[in-house]
């Protein structure tokens, strides 16, 4: 069983504040309409991209409106992605676990940040690269990958440093890496771009927030991999490209990814109160960072 650190919402809230700078410009504000769920407006999108943790997902357990809003998008007959920041786990697994909790999704309707490591890596410096929460399933043919702490890797020595999931793995620990960035900066790649992500009673560290504070301190400003960045979108809608944005509905718990990723690419954007936003005021938040969903629900 693996363990986290997990973040408050404040601490989590004022990282995404702080660290706005280095996301997608806010498109222009918007104003949201609130509606029920999916279901009240699938009829005017032929795409949806689905988040899947505080939408689908509470880590393991699933949201009890998930697959009722499931069975809405099939018989609507619009397609459907899954766009994770999860970077923990290959394509197979994560829809492994999509179908454990009743949504039968294709792996070629899943899509995560951390599947276009290969191509960040290839034409790279030299010597092995370092990473936090690596998974061996994910580590890209011909690529020296070791994963930090352990395996007697000296920090040091990495050409680099990939931060893809943080089980296991407390903020206190990541200050032997801030040293040695500080002192020689090498390049860092990030298959997870949350800062936290929600399970049933708590949000968890992820690792963006480790490469923000990396970015502050060392001054290393790192290539994130997953939303609110454009390709994992690209990468999303390849085989969809003859549908256009605004008939594209994109949906999630967090404004600084899922509705600005969306948004920024000129598709619509519904924001559920079922994940990171939980117990707050959606429309305070979105005034406080600017960033504005076309949509809110109380769930999928």
């Amino acid at each position: 069983m693996c363990a986290r650190e997990y973040l408050t919402f404040d601490d989590s809230w004022a990282g995404y504040l702080r660290w706005s700078h280095r996301l997608p410009p806010a498109p222009p504000p918007v104003t949201p309409r609130h509606v029920s769920g999916i279901a009240e407006i699938i009829d005017d999108f032929d795409a949806v991209i689905l988040d899947n943790f505080g939408v689908l997902s509470l880590g393991p357990p699933v949201i009890p409106e998930g697959p009722a809003a499931y069975d809405c998008i099939r018989k609507a007959g619009v397609a459907v992605r899954v766009v994770s920041n999860d970077g923990s786990k290959s394509v197979a697994a994560m829809c492994e676990s999509h179908r454990a909790r009743g949504y039968l999704f294709e792996e070629s309707e899943i899509f995560a940040g951390v599947s276009l490591l290969e191509s960040m890596l290839e034409g790279g410096e030299g010597g092995f690269w370092a990473a936090i929460g690596l998974d061996p399933h994910l580590i890209p043919r011909g690529h020296d990958i070791r994963g930090w702490p352990g395996d007697g890797v000296d920090i040091d020595e990495a050409a680099g440093l990939l931060l893809l999931d943080c089980d296991n793995f407390w903020r206190k620990d990541f200050a032997p890496i801030l040293e040695s960035f500080k002192r020689h900066p090498r390049p860092v790649i990030v298959g997870n771009p949350d800062l936290t992500a929600p399970y049933t009673e708590a949000m968890s560290l992820e690792p963006g927030y480790l490469a923000h504070q990396l970015a502050d301190e060392a001054g290393v400003e790192p290539i994130f991999l997953g939303k609110p960045f454009g390709p994992v979108y690209e990468m999303a809608m390849r085989d969809l490209a003859h549908i256009p944005p605004e008939r594209v509905l994109c949906v999630g718990d967090t404004l600084h990814t899922d509705v600005l990723g969306g948004r920024a690419r000129g598709m619509k954007a519904l924001l559920v109160e079922t994940g990171f936003t939980r117990g707050k005021d959606p429309l305070t938040l979105a005034e406080e960072s600017g960033i504005w969903p076309d949509f809110i629900a109380p769930s999928i």
